[in-house]
């Protein structure tokens, strides 16, 4: 009884010591990366809800953003622009989106489209969403597919901080969202190409947010679990058996509840934004040197969440024996 009284009197205090601060998206230029599929393209429809002023997508595919741009015509006077090499596309709809045609994987590429969207008009928020998982085993896999996972995952997530960020400074703060994973927290068998590109963004947000805290620059990370998007019936193909029975036999969130929380936890001033308990417990167990998820929870259930990781380590370990035996009997 007396530690939960303690655990309630510490996290009062520092609540108080550390109070989230909310964030307006009104009157804000956003720029999603990775916003023409999934999570990205719910997402940006969750922005026009919140009357943004403009939303920035950048993207590959030139096809993919005229389809997030005809599925948004129930916002008024939406107006977007399509930037290709050499032509420019220019529609009238209800709002306003501008869509870049960049492969972030390319630092030269991203260098060239941030330099126009920053030359087009200030920006106050940065969404990283742009990433890929090719799941499969350790021993198979080549290891261009972990240095490609890693490029864009990773890479392409921190060549757009490159360019933004002394934008950011220059005119006062802004806020940034790096897009990580359940899998940005644990590492999930059949996920060894996957795993690292999402805890290296993880690391690269927490560093991030304490240097660059004195410039006004504030920071959210968020970490889907499996969602229901293109990317993650491509990552179902070659998923080894055990991956799929550890993440659940295939249960997958709609994107647009993770587009939505991730709108609702950066209003609220959220550094973590998780959707599910499973990834929540497993934020507050690795949360290392962040902001406070649930101050009263983090504190009583950071002995809990470690028991369960123990207990989920043993299951997971459990499971990849099964599969290697039921294999190697075959043999």
């Amino acid at each position: 009884m007396w530690a939960r009284r303690l655990a309630l009197i510490a996290s009062l205090a520092l609540y108080g010591i550390y109070r989230k601060k909310n964030y307006s998206f009104k009157g804000k230029h956003v720029v999603v990366v990775g916003g023409s599929s999934g999570i990205g393209k719910e997402l940006v429809y969750s922005l026009l809800r919140r009357d943004v002023s403009r939303v920035s997508i950048v993207s590959r595919s030139l096809e993919k953003m005229r389809a997030v741009v005809d599925g948004a015509d129930e916002i008024d006077r939406l107006r977007y622009y399509i930037y290709s090499d050499q032509f420019i596309f220019k529609q009238k709809y209800k709002s306003k989106i501008e869509v870049y045609s960049c492969d972030v994987s390319k630092k030269e590429n991203v260098k060239t489209t941030m330099t126009s969207i920053i030359e087009s008009k200030k920006v106050d928020c940065l969404v990283n969403c742009a990433g890929l998982a090719v799941p499969g085993y350790f021993l198979d896999q080549d290891s261009e597919v972990f240095e490609s996972t890693m490029q864009l995952d990773y890479f392409g997530t921190l060549y757009a901080c490159k360019e933004i960020v002394p934008h950011m400074i220059e005119n006062g703060g802004g806020h940034i969202v790096f897009v990580s994973s359940t899998c940005g927290v644990i590492g999930v068998p059949g996920y060894t190409t996957y795993c690292p590109a999402k805890f290296a963004v993880c690391g690269l947000a927490q560093t991030m947010r304490s240097e660059l805290a004195p410039y006004g620059i504030t920071f959210s990370v968020v970490y889907p679990p499996d969602t229901d998007t293109p990317g993650y019936a491509q990552e179902n193909l070659t998923k080894p058996e055990e991956t799929k029975i550890i993440s659940g036999g295939g249960k997958a969130v709609h994107p647009k509840v993770v587009a939505d929380a991730v709108v609702t936890g950066v209003q609220s001033g959220d550094y973590h934004i998780a959707v599910d308990i499973t990834t929540k417990m497993c934020v507050i167990l690795s949360a290392g040197l962040t902001p406070f998820y649930f101050p009263f929870f983090d504190i009583i259930l950071a002995p809990v969440c470690r028991l369960v990781g123990i207990i989920g380590m043993h299951q997971n370990d459990n499971e990849v024996l099964k599969v290697w035996k039921k294999k190697n009997r075959s043999h």
